[in-house]
């Protein structure tokens, strides 16, 4: 099998996640590299990942938003991008997605893979 790519990193999101979750520019790289290191090094190995968490993921991005951070995204981002995701009821990007799904999958190694990548 060959080793896996940015570019079958977006395949695999495009294939199994909503069109709407794709809004954020990204090369994947960062991404790659996190995949790489928990050790999955296919373009199978994420699907499988994905497919395995997706309704688990499709029920984490549709989950309301309190209005705490309501207002603290709409400071961040803008009240008309804000509401348009509320009211379509979704809101992560396919890289949060993939990160989320990572979490579920890798749980406490990937925690802390992440608050070093962070600096926490």
């Amino acid at each position: 099998m060959q080793p896996i790519t940015t570019t079958d990193i977006k395949e695999v999101l495009l294939q199994t996640l909503p069109a709407q979750n794709d809004f954020s520019e990204t090369d994947y790289s960062e991404l790659l590299g996190e995949l790489l290191y928990l050790g999955v090094t296919t373009k199978l190995a994420l699907l499988d990942i994905i497919v395995k968490h997706r309704e688990t993921l499709l029920e984490i991005d549709a989950e309301p938003l309190d209005e705490e951070h309501i207002r603290w995204y709409s400071a961040d981002y803008g009240e008309e991008y804000v509401n348009a995701r509320v009211e379509n009821g979704y809101w992560f990007s396919f890289q949060a997605l993939l990160r989320i799904a990572l979490e579920l999958e890798f749980g406490e190694r990937y925690q802390e893979y992440a608050n070093k990548r962070d600096g926490i």
